[in-house]
């Protein structure tokens, strides 16, 4: 067997992962195909009793069958296919995706959105895995009621896993074929490593790094591929961690830092840019509390900068103890343009995750799940960020007694016409935790549906305590199960009541104006709409009473959901994630009496509402402080734009730093940078085709700024451009 360190040049090296690059750029799009083979496996089933059976199958069928393809100078194989979509491949598919329709193929199922536990994974290999599942199922009692349910599930996971073991020799011998065409050189030989590596961590544990990053892309692409055509909000995760104990004895650097920046570019293979992310997760703390922050880490942030690719989202997990030379490096990647890294303050979200009983060697492997919902690597059913509920219409609602103010139809709790300022508060306090009880329904509603049709059984098999509970993750199998409810638009609702307060207590309106302004989308009503930008405080300036308002009201949100159960018996998380829904609510909500005209977008973060003036950064943080925002583990935005320049000397990074580092220490849940100038933004609004590389951070992540609709591209441009 050839040695797995063996070096290969420097530029050969570059050149390799450079190609590799132009080819995932070029071809990277959904593998729609994925959804025939799907079907044909599950007509070949019909009469199956056991819906965990009829998935299993399919995904086998479809690792068997999908296309394998090495590319040359392709160190990392495992290719997620790309379909490309002609007129008959759409007749079929719309066949296809018909007919798994009527089979209730697809329900609202929130797997993805989290990291397998690619620890265990490295530790026992898929033999391991496999023995581990005929034990659990050789040990299950036949008088035991549960053991027919969980004999299913060992069989679907052991077919499973064993179709996985299949993909993967399907790149053993693939590798070995392509060797024996091409001339003896450098890429010959890497394609018999190939092979031998494909071979070994087929059924072993690997014993290097490059079999260890191999074995984890493989159930990456795997995982993703049993649920959807594309990567399904999937990720590496912390691979500083899992993969570190390799990396540190592997002897060639050069190989590893290779493997690793084709790891980086592959993610982006699952589909071009689009609106979901896929997240790495680096430095954070140890199970002992100490920093986890190592050599591999500060690899991670050199891959970012020169792959340069949309996928992955870098996210750095911010302590007190965090090294200041590695968060001044983190400081300065965002020079690149690409929008990398977000931050998050992990000791907050650590004591979040304690009060709901995660134990803290658990709570440091804390992961966004996409956005910033959280989840915990390897152990979690997320099921992040549903139902999103529109906090501003429970304010139009609790105006309007209880009914949609333009339709009159019943759209909430019957809480009777206001006529004052507290009578308004109080009703919309109500209609707050009336909205929060259905989001929970809603979801539980779900989760039982998902129950019922959608199990996820090569998932299961890594993610902790499925196996050893003998429970598909869809039924509750996972270690942790969560339901994450998201708040959009708190901010629009506190300017809103501030405006009310401050104009019927000045005495210059009614309540009743407020009526007819919204009904009259402000036409007609002018003189108010400019008494409410122009002369009553906003959220983000550090107002006492309008900060203690934002509390009262994203702390209602909090109350209604905390303490309450969701379908599998786990706790439900509040959050307050906007992904791109603050756009799409937007368009559907009416005007709102902060003086936003009707089909403008929500407020995109928990932070001040787009095109408010403000004082300057720390009053924007310090206005969302009254909220302990450790209760927002259902994930918190805090969106930051500042001046292109203001990071382009040495001191401008040393100020970010600090301005980070103080927000994570007044208790900011995560800061996300943009730094895209006025100027850039307009030029690429007029010529889109040439800036589509362009990013900017919205909903807890990147996006292309020229695929953003225009009413959503006009609220970066307007956000506030402050300097540090």
């Amino acid at each position: 067997m050839k040695t797995l360190s063996e070096t290969v040049d420097a530029k050969e090296l570059r050149s390799w992962c450079s190609k590799l690059r132009e080819s995932v750029v070029e071809e990277g799009s959904p593998f729609f195909e994925r959804d025939l083979l799907a079907a044909e496996s599950f007509r070949e089933t019909e009469g199956e009793p056991f819906r965990i059976t009829r998935v299993a199958r399919a995904t086998s069928h479809i690792l068997s069958s999908m296309p394998v393809r090495i590319r040359e100078g392709e160190l990392l194989v495992g290719w997620h296919p790309n379909t490309i979509c002609d007129c008959d491949m759409e007749g079929k598919l719309e066949e296809a995706r018909g007919y798994l329709g009527s089979c209730n193929y697809w329900v609202a199922a929130s797997e993805g959105h989290m990291a397998p536990d690619y620890e265990t994974i490295l530790e026992e290999g898929l033999g391991g895995t496999r023995e581990r599942i005929r034990s659990l199922e050789g040990d299950l009692e036949s008088t035991d009621p549960g053991t027919p349910r969980k004999r299913a599930f060992y069989a679907a996971a052991l077919d499973s896993i064993e179709a996985l073991q299949g993909f993967i020799l399907r790149y053993a011998e693939l590798a070995e074929s392509q060797g024996k065409k091409v001339s003896p050189g450098a890429w010959c030989e890497q394609l018999s490593v190939i092979s031998d590596t494909c071979r070994w961590i087929s059924s072993k544990p690997p014993r290097d790094f490059r079999e260890a990053i191999q074995l984890s892309w493989f159930v990456y692409v795997a995982v993703a591929v049993e649920a959807s055509a594309h990567h399904h909000c999937f990720g590496p995760g912390h691979i500083d961690r899992y993969l570190y104990p390799f990396y540190r004895v592997f002897d060639d650097k050069g190989m590893a830092d290779a493997l690793l920046e084709q790891l980086f570019v592959k993610c982006n293979e699952f589909t071009g840019p689009m609106m979901s992310a896929v997240i790495v997760g680096i430095s954070g703390r140890n199970p002992d509390g100490t920093d986890a922050t190592n050599e591999l880490s500060h690899r991670c942030l050199e891959v970012s900068d020169r792959a340069r690719m949309y996928f992955p989202g870098l996210d750095i997990h911010w302590h007190r103890d965090l090294g200041e030379e590695f968060m001044l490096k983190a400081c300065r990647l965002l020079r690149n343009g690409m929008g990398q890294p977000s931050f998050f303050n992990l000791d907050l979200i650590i004591d979040g995750l304690q009060r709901y009983g995660v134990p803290y060697e658990h709570a440091v492997d804390h992961l966004p799940s996409t956005c910033t919902e959280t989840s915990i690597q390897g152990r979690t059913n997320p099921w992040v960020a549903w139902t999103y509920e529109n906090i501003p219409v429970c304010l139009l609602t609790a105006m309007f007694g209880g009914r949609h103010p333009i339709t009159g139809e019943r759209a909430g709790k019957a809480t009777g016409l206001p006529h004052t300022y507290q009578e308004l508060r109080a009703a919309f306090l109500e209609q707050i935790e009336f909205t929060a009880h259905s989001a929970i329904e809603k979801g539980n509603r779900d989760q039982m549906l998902e129950s019922w049709y959608r199990p996820f059984p090569l998932l299961s098999c890594f993610v902790q305590d499925c196996l050893e509970r003998g429970a598909d993750i869809s039924h509750g199998g996972a270690k942790y199960n969560l339901l994450q409810p998201e708040a959009v638009g708190v901010s629009n609702a506190v300017d809103g009541l501030a405006a009310v307060k401050t104009l019927l207590e000045g005495g210059r309106y009614t309540l009743d104006d407020f009526r007819s302004a919204i009904v009259d989308d402000f036409e007609g009503h002018e003189v108010l709409r400019k008494a409410i930008l122009r002369d009553c405080p906003k959220h983000g300036n550090n107002v006492p009473w309008v900060n203690d308002l934002f509390a009262e009201v994203a702390g209602m949100w909090c109350s209604s959901i905390e303490g309450n159960k969701n379908y599998y018996g786990g706790p439900v998380m509040p959050g307050f994630l906007g992904w791109t829904v603050w756009i799409g609510f937007g368009k559907e909500t009416p005007a709102t009496p902060d003086g936003r005209k009707a089909g403008a977008p929500l407020a995109n973060c928990i932070g001040p509402c787009t095109g408010v003036n403000l004082k300057g950064v720390p009053s924007m943080l310090l206005s969302t402080c009254g909220l302990d925002q450790a209760r927002g583990l259902g994930g918190i935005v805090f969106n930051l734009r500042l001046s292109p320049n203001s990071i382009e000397s040495e001191p401008g990074i040393e100020r970010l730093k600090a301005l980070i580092e103080t927000a994570m220490d007044i208790g900011i849940f995560q800061v996300q940078i943009n730094l895209a100038g006025t100027e850039l933004l307009r030029e690429a609004q007029r010529e889109p085709e040439s800036h589509a590389d362009l990013l900017v951070r919205i909903g807890g992540y990147l996006v292309p700024f020229t695929k953003l609709p225009m009413e959503a591209q006009e609220d970066v441009i307007t956000r506030t451009e402050m300097e540090i």
